[in-house]
């Protein structure tokens, strides 16, 4: 049975989520490098009243989230406060790392958009468990494979972490415990959260 968890225990969570979700949203943006107008996503996940005052999202020189906006009163407002005053849910969140992720960077930069893949393993050397060699040739001694989310991206190994390595030369998402290739991401954030 699960325990209920208190007010403090649950708000402390939604903080640390939107620390993460902004983290990787900076990210997104950093990858990207220039300023992404909403009219180049599929939609925009703005609640209904603000939607349509909502025209790009960019970084500025610190690193903040910064939305161009055109409202009356402001041409630009923090994600941060858009998070505050209750013009994008958690959800809204998610569903913009999720866009932003299908954006191509300046000079030409990849998506970073993962690829499932079916029905491939890699292999290891006959007498060591350790020594893998991946489908491009990659083994632990050239490129290497190192610890990552389910969307490629490299992560700390910890309580969160799904036993899954990236190689680093070609991308393939591998899962330890069988050698399975889950997916691909051919552009994959490499900075580690």
């Amino acid at each position: 049975m699960k325990r209920i968890k208190g007010i403090n225990v649950l708000k402390a969570k939604l903080l640390d989520f939107t620390e993460e979700i902004l983290y990787s949203l900076t990210c997104e943006l950093q990858r990207i490098g220039r300023t992404v107008k909403f009219l180049e996503l599929k939609y925009s996940p703005f609640c209904d009243e603000v939607i349509f005052y909502m025209d790009a999202i960019r970084l500025d020189e610190n690193a903040e989230i910064i939305l161009d906006t055109s409202f009356a009163d402001a041409s630009e407002k923090f994600l941060r406060s858009c998070i505050s005053d209750l013009e994008i849910n958690f959800f809204g969140l998610i569903d913009l790392l999720e866009l932003l992720k299908g954006v191509e960077g300046k000079n030409g930069i990849l998506p970073s958009i993962f690829k499932p893949v079916t029905g491939e393993y890699i292999t290891h050397e006959q007498q060591d468990r350790e020594a893998w060699v991946c489908l491009c040739g990659n083994m632990p001694n050239y490129n290497g494979f190192y610890a990552c989310d389910e969307d490629g991206d490299l992560i700390e190994p910890g309580n969160e972490w799904e036993y899954l390595y990236r190689c680093e030369y070609c991308r393939r998402v591998i899962n330890d415990r069988n050698l399975q290739v889950i997916g691909i991401n051919l552009n994959p954030n490499s900075e580690e959260g």
